[in-house]
């Protein structure tokens, strides 16, 4: 019995439509969105109106990205601490540090994938897309290099040596031959930096009283890149709370 002897097209559109709906049901009841306080992979982006927006949970403009690359993401990380809690069992002993909470200041921690104590190295997982490896293998781009900072520096307040920070870009439709590392010398000014800029961000946010003022968002400076794939990006703003983002 062939298939189409099952469902007629109509009934196979309604079973498509289902198992979507169910995934992006599940997607939406995950923990992760809904979270209040900015992590250390966003206080590193370098538009300060964006920080703005995510310290005072304005309403997103576009809440609904397609959610199956951070699906995949997901399930790929959960795959690969598997993998480093085998390699520790081979090893009988503990070398790999897999999905460790860090305390970075009093109000930001973050979960970091993987710390290595033979080389004493922080690691974050990304599973970009084709046009995004390629783009990563050139330059991983502030906002990552900036969270690999970061969590060097909880490690370190935790008593954890970090010599090197990486991102180690697995591509998501490729293969483990086209992997990439990204590493570069642990400098805890750039961790810094960041904390600054969130501390500027919300002592702007408290001088310009934007809660009684929401126009004033317009007065915080706004960069790229990538602003048309940011949660308050419109190209028409109709509104302070949205952003038409830089060119």
């Amino acid at each position: 019995m062939t298939t189409a002897e099952f469902f007629t097209v109509d009934d196979s559109d309604i079973l498509k439509r289902d198992i979507v709906d169910m995934i992006k049901a599940r997607d939406e009841a995950a923990p992760r969105g809904k979270q209040r306080e900015l992590g250390p992979s966003e206080i590193g982006h370098p538009c300060m109106r964006r920080l703005a927006y995510g310290l005072m949970c304005v309403e997103k403009n576009n809440p609904s990205f397609d959610p199956l690359p951070a699906i995949v993401g997901t399930s790929v990380h959960k795959w690969l601490e598997s993998a480093a809690s085998h390699a520790n069992t081979v090893l009988g002993r503990k070398r790999w540090h897999t999905e460790t909470r860090v305390n970075i200041t009093e109000w930001l921690s973050g979960s970091c994938d993987l710390y290595d104590g033979d080389t004493q190295s922080v690691v974050d997982y990304k599973v970009p897309g084709a046009s995004r490896m390629a783009k990563y293998k050139k330059d991983p781009g502030e906002t990552y290099r900036t969270q690999v900072h970061l969590y060097g520096k909880g490690f370190e307040a935790a008593g954890l040596p970090v010599k090197t920070v990486a991102i180690m870009f697995l591509p998501r439709g490729g293969t483990l031959s086209s992997a990439h590392l990204w590493t570069e010398p642990y400098d805890e000014s750039i961790a810094d930096h960041a904390i600054a800029r969130r501390e500027q961000a919300a002592a702007l946010l408290h001088d310009f009283n934007v809660e009684e003022n929401p126009d004033r968002y317009e007065w915080f400076a706004k960069s790229g890149p990538d602003c048309v794939f940011c949660s308050w990006f419109s190209p028409n703003p109709t509104s302070s709370l949205q952003c038409g983002g830089v060119e």
